[in-house]
């Protein structure tokens, strides 16, 4: 295992009234002709599929693009998780919050690029995320993950090292008084046996 798990922070910006406006008058012309076009037959009506595809694109030149991945996965700015800590870095500088130090720890490593979504198609790697309490202040942030390596390394760094910590100090959420008198190896156990979903029970801290 590596001392450190970086990986590339997503930031969504914030739209503009206007372009909320345009992104739904789009979305409007491209949906709304169409499916009237199946519906009735009529072939015309459909052509607002590839002519309201050209004004996303059109919308995404003028807007430098940032609401694509392209600008959303920043360059500078990145987590780091170690057995210890959290890091927010942005350029050179950084800010680390001690597990210990965390209250209302939730983590949701849900995929990586590409990955399926059974019949939804797929993901981006762009959905996980780390949210906790600092000194009274939510914080929540949002990481890309590209491959299947890394999404496996990082999903096994945090079962197999940072995880099995936070449960020996007891600071688990939601877990019944019988699950608390598990060790963390038995509670995985526990869970599979009653089909508990171990990777997402068990990652709720107070």
């Amino acid at each position: 295992m590596t001392d450190k798990l970086t990986f590339p922070l997503v930031i969504h910006a914030n739209p503009t009234k206007s372009e909320q406006f345009l992104s739904l008058f789009l979305i409007a012309f491209i949906f709304i002709p169409f499916s009237y076009g199946i519906f009735t037959s009529q072939g015309f009506y459909c052509l607002s599929l590839p002519f309201g595809f050209f004004g996303m694109m059109t919308f995404n030149h003028f807007t430098d693009y940032k609401f694509t991945t392209l600008k959303i996965i920043q360059k500078n700015k990145f987590i780091c998780f170690s057995e210890h800590e959290v890091e927010i870095w942005e350029d050179e500088e950084y800010v680390s919050y001690n597990w210990n130090d965390l209250e209302n720890i939730k983590i949701n490593i849900i995929a990586f690029k590409g990955k399926w979504k059974d019949e939804d198609g797929k993901y981006h790697g762009i959905e996980n995320y780390i949210s906790f309490a600092f000194q009274d202040v939510t914080h929540k942030h949002l990481f890309y993950i590209d491959t299947p390596k890394e999404f496996n390394l990082l999903w096994d760094y945090f079962e197999k090292i940072i995880l099995p910590k936070l449960y020996v100090s007891k600071r688990i959420k939601d877990e019944s008084i019988i699950i608390p008198l598990l060790d963390y190896t038995e509670l995985q156990k526990f869970k599979t046996k009653y089909n508990i979903n171990r990777y997402t029970d068990f990652i709720h801290f107070n």
